[in-house]
């Protein structure tokens, strides 16, 4: 391809594109008689574009509030398990208190006992 091949291309895009600006392809009187179908299509096509970022605006909440789901979830199991916790202490010392046992909660953990052979 030589250089005058390229340059001849670039000026007709040139060309056309200032046609299109100047009026001479696309002209009013064009304009006025398709003005109701140009209006629709491009309400049309400005629908489609809100319908998708509206769409895309849903989805990335919907991920947010399946992360809030899933921290939730964590922190009910963990609240949980530390309410059952407290709950089966205290029924455990509440049955010894009523068998009148006389045993205790260790203040301490248990020791390890290592034979020294």
């Amino acid at each position: 391809m030589g250089k005058g091949t390229i340059m001849s291309s670039i000026k007709a895009v040139f060309g056309a594109l200032w046609n299109v600006i100047s009026g001479k392809i696309i002209t009013v009187g064009f304009l006025r008689k398709h003005f109701a179908k140009i209006a629709i299509v491009l309400f049309v096509i400005f629908g489609f574009i809100a319908n998708r970022f509206s769409g895309m605006l849903e989805m990335r909440r919907i991920d947010n509030l399946e992360d809030d789901l899933k921290s939730m979830q964590s922190e009910y199991i963990l609240s949980s398990a530390d309410y059952f916790s407290k709950i089966r202490e205290k029924t455990m010392k509440e049955l010894v208190d009523t068998m009148k046992l006389d045993l205790e909660a260790p203040q301490q953990p248990p020791y390890i006992l290592k034979d020294d052979e």
